[in-house]
C-alpha cells in the first residue's frame, strides 16, 4: 500500500487525493499462483482560486464564475446527450426500416453522411430509396457508382438560376435583402466587381443601409476600388432620384439594411423601398451558419417582397450544408449564387445543382475531399 501511494504522489503530485483503495489478488504472469495487489483510485484536487475562479464563502465572495462554468458544462453535456440520442435513433431506424436491410456498408455510410450534413431524415431516406430502386446490389456496393447516382438525385431537388446577363442598352436593377449579418454588402461588392472588372460594365451602388456606418464605409471602399459611384439614400424619394441619376448604367446594385424578420415595421419599410425601386431581381441572402428554423422564418417574413432568388453565404464556415437542400426542397426557390469567404471578387460562384449536391456529400466547392 505504501508503495502504491508513493507512486500516486509521484504521478499526480503531492496534491493528489486518494478516493478509494482496495486489496485484490491477481494471477502472476506465467504462473498458476496469485499475488497480492493494491488498487488505488486517485484524483487531483483542483484549486479554483489558483485557476482565477472565485467561489462563494462565508464573507460573501461572488460565485458567478463557478456558476458560469457549471452552466457551460451542463449545456455541453446536454448537446452530447442530444447527439447520443440522435445516434441511437438512427441506429434503431436502420435496424427496423426495410430500406436498410441487407444493404452494403457504403450504403449506410452515405445515408449517415446525409444526416451528418443535416439533411432531414425523411428527405435522406427518400433519396436513398430512390437510389436503391435504380441500382443493382453490386452497383450499390460501389462507392463511386452510389455517389454519382445520389448526386444526380440530389441535384434534381435543387433549382438554380443562371447568372444575370446584361444586354446592351438595357439597365438591370438588382437588390439584395436579408437578415443582419448575412453578408449582403460583401456579396454585393463581389457581384459588382465581376461585372465591372471582368465584363467592363458600368455599375452604380445604392445603399439604404444607413443604420450601420461601418457598412456604408465598407461599400464606399469597394466602390472606389471598382470605380463605381455610390448613392446613400435615406428615403424613398432619395432612392427615386438616385435611380434617375444613373439611368446610363448597365447595372444598379441596391444594398439594404439588415432587417429582423420579427420586426414588422422594418419589413414594411423594406417593402416600400422595393416598391419604389422595382428591382428586376430581388435576392434573399441567407447565411448557412444560421439555424435552419431561423432561415425558414426569414424566408417567410421577407416574402413580403417578391423574392426571385436565394443566395447562400459563408459556406466556408459550416460543416452542415445539407440545410440548403432542406430549404430549397421545402420552398422550391432557386439558388443564384454561393459565397465562401471574404475575398472580393474571388469567393463567389454561380450556383450549380451538381456542385451543391457534391458539397452536401462532403466534396467542397474547390474540389478537394473533406
Amino acid at each position: 500500500m505504501e508503495e502504491a501511494i508513493a507512486r500516486v504522489k509521484s504521478d499526480l503530485g503531492p496534491e493528489a487525493i486518494i478516493l478509494h483503495t482496495r486489496r485484490l489478488q491477481k494471477p502472476w504472469p506465467l504462473s498458476l499462483i496469485s499475488k497480492n495487489a493494491v488498487e488505488i483510485t486517485a484524483a487531483l484536487d483542483v484549486n479554483l482560486a489558483e485557476r482565477g475562479e472565485t467561489t462563494s464563502s462565508d464573507n460573501g465572495a461572488p460565485a458567478h464564475n463557478i456558476s458560469e462554468a457549471i452552466e457551460e458544462r451542463f449545456d455541453q453535456l446536454q448537446l452530447e446527450v442530444e447527439e447520443i440520442k440522435s445516434i441511437v435513433k438512427t441506429i434503431a431506424s436502420q435496424l427496423t426500416d426495410p430500406l436498410f436491410q441487407e444493404v452494403p456498408a457504403c450504403f449506410l455510410d452515405v445515408y449517415e453522411r446525409l444526416l451528418y450534413s443535416k439533411v432531414e431524415d425523411d428527405l435522406a431516406k427518400k433519396l436513398m430509396k430512390n437510389v436503391q430502386e435504380q441500382l443493382t446490389i453490386s452497383e450499390l456496393a460501389s462507392p463511386e457508382i452510389l455517389h454519382d447516382r445520389l448526386v444526380s438525385e440530389i441535384a434534381k431537388l435543387i433549382p438554380t438560376s443562371p447568372p444575370l446577363v446584361l444586354e446592351e442598352g438595357q439597365r438591370k436593377i438588382i437588390a439584395l435583402i436579408g437578415p443582419t449579418g448575412a453578408g449582403k454588402t460583401t456579396t454585393l461588392a463581389k457581384l459588382a466587381a465581376r461585372y465591372c472588372l471582368y465584363e467592363g460594365k458600368k455599375a452604380a451602388f445604392i445603399t439604404a443601409d444607413t443604420y450601420r456606418i461601418a457598412a456604408v464605409d465598407q461599400l464606399k471602399t469597394y466602390a472606389e476600388i471598382i470605380g463605381a459611384p455610390i448613392e446613400i439614400v435615406f428615403s424613398n424619394q432619395d432612392a427615386r432620384e438616385a435611380l434617375e441619376k444613373h439611368e446610363d448604367k448597365d447595372i444598379i446594385l441596391i444594398d439594404t439594411a439588415g432587417r429582423s424578420p420579427l420586426n414588422e415595421t422594418q419589413m414594411n419599410e423594406l417593402a416600400s423601398l422595393m416598391s419604389v425601386c422595382s428591382p428586376d431581381e430581388i435576392h434573399l441572402v441567407l447565411s448557412v451558419t444560421t439555424k435552419m428554423s431561423d432561415q425558414m422564418n426569414a424566408i417567410k417574413r421577407f416574402s413580403i417582397v417578391p423574392i426571385n432568388r436565394l443566395i447562400f453565404t459563408k459556406l466556408d464556415e459550416t460543416n452542415t450544408p445539407g440545410t440548403m437542400l432542406n430549404i430549397v426542397y421545402k420552398t422550391k426557390m432557386a439558388v443564384s449564387y454561393l459565397t465562401m469567404g471574404q475575398n472580393v471578387p474571388e469567393d463567389i460562384e454561380v450556383a450549380e445543382s451538381q456542385k451543391l449536391a457534391n458539397l452536401i456529400l462532403g466534396v467542397p466547392l474547390d474540389g478537394r475531399s473533406s
